[in-house]
C-alpha cells in the first residue's frame, strides 16, 4: 500500500498523480504506436494480503447490494464494508507480440500505477514511504510540465523495453 514520507509529500502527490497518469498513458500510446506489439488495458483489483476468500466474496456481495439499496440500507452496508478489507483498483498494460493472435504470441505486462508512482516519486520503491520528486515542481509550487513529460517518456520507454526483453528472453 502506498505510504508517504511526509504529509507534504501526500499533499503534493494528490496534485501530481492525475497529471502523472495522463502523461504515462499518453507516452504509452506514443511508444506502442512504434512497436509491432498490440496493447490493451486491463482493469484489476488488488486485495490486501490478509483478505480471505470469504471476505473478498462478502465485499463483492455487499457492493452489489449497495447498487440497489435505499439510503438507510446504504448506510448500513457502508458500515459493514468499512469493517472489511478494501481492494484497490489496478490497471495493467498488456502487450502482445504481432498483429494477429496465435497460440504462441508472447506477452508482456506492466502495472500502469507503478509507472505513475515511478514518475511522481523520487527513487520509488513500493515497500518504502514515497517522497515526491522535487524536479516535478517549479519554485512556485506549480507543476513543471516539461520535467514531468520528460520523466514519464523516459520511464515508459524503459519499462516497455524491459518488459519486451523479458518476454522475448
Amino acid at each position: 500500500m502506498l505510504t508517504f514520507a511526509t504529509p507534504a509529500d501526500e499533499a503534493q502527490a494528490a496534485e501530481l498523480l492525475q497529471p502523472c497518469l495522463i502523461r504515462v498513458v499518453d507516452n504509452i500510446r506514443k511508444h506502442t504506436e512504434t512497436l509491432d506489439w498490440r496493447s490493451e488495458y486491463l482493469e484489476q483489483v488488488r486485495w490486501p494480503g490478509t483478505a480471505t476468500a470469504d471476505q473478498r466474496q462478502q465485499v463483492r456481495d455487499l457492493a452489489a447490494q449497495l447498487q440497489e439499496a435505499s439510503p438507510e440500507q446504504s448506510a448500513a452496508i457502508r458500515q459493514q464494508l468499512a469493517q472489511l478489507p478494501t481492494p484497490t483498483p489496478a490497471y495493467e498494460l498488456r502487450l502482445t507480440e504481432g498483429s494477429a493472435l496465435t497460440d504462441n504470441n508472447r506477452t508482456a505486462t506492466l502495472d500502469v500505477w507503478e509507472l505513475c508512482f515511478g514518475v511522481c516519486f523520487s527513487d520509488y520503491q513500493p515497500q518504502r514511504p514515497a517522497s515526491v520528486d522535487p524536479t516535478l515542481l517549479a519554485d512556485d509550487g506549480e507543476i513543471n510540465w516539461l520535467a514531468l513529460d520528460d520523466k514519464a517518456k523516459a520511464l515508459v520507454e524503459q519499462a516497455i523495453g524491459q518488459a519486451i526483453d523479458q518476454a522475448t528472453g
